[in-house]
């Protein structure tokens, strides 16, 4: 059971991410790459992150 709901938070857009996040770290800006970690708290309380890779010219909102 587990296993699935690690899937299913891997499997969210980045958009959906922004908006559930308690921090925003970026990890290294290198060759037209930005490398971000997205944390956020689940509905347990528990903190999840993510990762995220961002090519140059690529557009997000926050």
């Amino acid at each position: 059971m587990k296993e699935t709901i690690e899937q299913q938070i891997i499997e969210k857009p980045i958009q959906e991410r922004l908006r559930q996040a308690s921090h925003i770290t970026v990890e290294s800006a290198l060759r037209n790459k930005v490398n971000l970690n997205i944390a956020w708290y689940d509905v347990h309380g528990e903190q999840q992150n993510q990762k995220f890779t961002i090519s140059a010219g690529s557009v997000i909102e926050f």
